[in-house]
């Protein structure tokens, strides 16, 4: 049995001819794959992809996903601006700075040699100095980080308890936890995780210690990294009640705990512990105005970093960095930002925002539909119904034509304002009636609309079939029974009848049956 299903398949890429699309259709229909999505990216794509989930039984289309290339931009200690990874014409791997420049790919390993360090040692092309100041690949290697963070990590469900590492094991690798803490009103709590009981010998000294420093429980704001592969562990960066930050790790199994200088009037919301090769930062801090702060390990030193405003719950954050810049990219839904900090005094050394252009479909869209719905989202990991894009275009534009479409159905059908003189009466009261095609005086037929109504009485149909009274194909559309009548051969001419048709009574006033239906003599 086939059961695989492949997500992501292009049957509809244009770079196929005829013979190697057939080929990959029968390499398909050939493999285990029961299920394929056809992905179109615009609009002749996704047309091609909905031709093939037409005339491919296996095959499902998926229109009008939009992919963004955003190319990998860093910035140049060399030529102190921005440097991204691009293509050429030949689809071969090159970079580009924003004056136009063109690099091949050694020269954009040397442009980027904190990056690129390993390739230029490897190569014995590595600088033995930067900016003036001499270096080495290993002191490189030593201060090159990468942070990342995103709305989903921030915007999910907290876990309540927290695994404390000891930070100077009596080996040199760190050892998992054997108890979890939790903070409470009271204090903070070690469980031991084999036999789920409280420590209370631990739990009261790290409590004490705590109070000692003034710290307020419960902690508004816990973080820390509790994983063992990493050089070394800082414990947590804590927030108690009263919004001051405090450090807090566990030495030889006794509670180190220190508070920091920064202001509690920051109301940091945020951190992120860092741990970072070069021991030279505790974490990233966030505070309620959105500023970008550093923290730093030796003196507990607060430093803000020039990225503007920052939310860590709307929008992406990544960090390089090296010894003399970090580039930092904050990308949020509508917009995306790169910004150059010089590493050894927190300055702004550059900053470059992309053009963003509006994508010819998301034009059309705001007009076509007023809201978008959807159950998951970039900036959780829910999975729940979501209505956003809301259009009041589209809105609009959908009340214009409703009230349009409204008049237009309402008008009669020879503009008179008065009922059709074709219209027919039906002695059993059905709920619909079909208007005849009229003939005018040259014996010409004019095309009527048709009358709808809800039909009360459907399932007449289906349980008595030989009572549903037969259509007249000379032109009168008689009411009837079914909700959808048999479409006459020929609904605007004349028809001989030649055999006996039962028909309802049509009202005699109006004398339609004299125009339009025609018997032959004898019957």
């Amino acid at each position: 049995m086939k059961i695989l299903f492949d997500s992501h398949t292009h049957i509809n890429n244009d770079g196929y001819s005829e013979e190697e699309r057939a080929q990959l259709i029968a390499a398909i229909e050939d493999s285990e794959v029961a299920y394929v999505m056809d992905v179109g990216f615009d609009l002749p794509s996704s047309e091609r992809a909905v031709s093939d989930a037409a005339l491919l039984p296996w095959c499902y289309a998926f229109v009008f996903a939009s992919p963004s290339w955003s190319p990998f931009t860093l910035y140049s200690c060399v030529t102190h601006g921005f440097a991204s990874v691009d293509f050429d014409r030949e689809n071969n791997v090159a970079g580009r700075d924003l004056q136009g420049n063109t690099y091949t790919q050694q020269q954009f390993d040397s442009i980027l040699p904190t990056f690129y360090y390993r390739q230029l040692a490897a190569e014995g092309r590595f600088p033995s100095e930067i900016e003036g100041v001499a270096v080495e690949s290993r002191d490189v290697e030593r201060t090159n980080f990468m942070f990342r963070t995103s709305p989903g990590e921030i915007n999910r469900r907290r876990p309540t308890v927290y695994q404390l590492l000891e930070s100077m094991p009596d080996r040199i690798d760190l050892e998992p936890a054997t108890d979890v803490f939790r903070i409470t009103g009271e204090g903070i709590e070690f469980v031991d995780m084999e036999t789920n009981t409280i420590d209370q010998k631990k739990s009261a000294a790290f409590t004490k210690v705590l109070r000692d420093k003034g710290f307020s429980f419960p902690a508004r704001v816990v973080s820390g990294n509790p994983s063992t592969r990493k050089r070394y562990d800082n414990g947590y960066l804590l927030v108690d009640d009263a919004l001051r930050v405090y450090h807090m790790k566990q030495v030889r199994g006794r509670p180190f705990v220190r508070r920091t200088d920064v202001a509690d009037s920051l109301q940091i919301g945020q951190i992120f512990v860092t741990e970072f090769a070069d021991r030279k930062s505790l974490g990233f801090l966030v505070d309620s105005e959105k500023r970008f702060y550093t923290l730093g390990a030796e003196d507990y030193k607060l430093h803000e970093i020039p990225v503007g405003k920052f939310g860590p719950t709307r929008e992406n954050m990544m960090i390089i960095g090296d010894m003399f810049y970090w580039t930092v990219t904050i990308q949020g839904a509508e917009s995306k930002r790169y910004v150059a900090v010089n590493a050894r005094d927190y300055s702004l050394a550059d900053e470059y925002r992309p053009e963003e252009k509006p994508q010819a479909w998301a034009e059309y869209a705001k007009y076509l539909f007023p809201f978008e719905l959807s159950f998951t989202s970039p900036l959780d990991g829910y999975v729940k119904p979501r209505i956003a894009e809301v259009s009041f275009q589209a809105l609009w534009l959908g009340l214009v034509l409703g009230a349009f479409y409204a008049l237009a159905a309402d008008r009669p059908a020879d503009g008179s304002g008065r009922p059709s003189a074709s219209s027919c009466s039906d002695s059993s009261s059905s709920s619909r009636c079909w208007y005849s095609a009229r003939q005018n005086d040259d014996n010409k037929p004019i095309r009527k609309r048709r009358a709808d109504v809800f039909d009360v009485r459907p399932f007449i149909t289906r349980s008595f079939p030989d009572q549903v009274r037969k259509i007249n194909s000379s032109g009168i559309r008689i009411p009837a029974i079914s909700s959808t009548p048999p479409r006459p051969r020929n609904p605007f001419g004349p028809r001989i009848i030649t055999s006996p048709e039962s028909t309802i009574t049509i009202n005699p006033a109006k004398k339609t049956s004299e125009k339009t239906v025609h018997q032959r003599d004898g019957l």
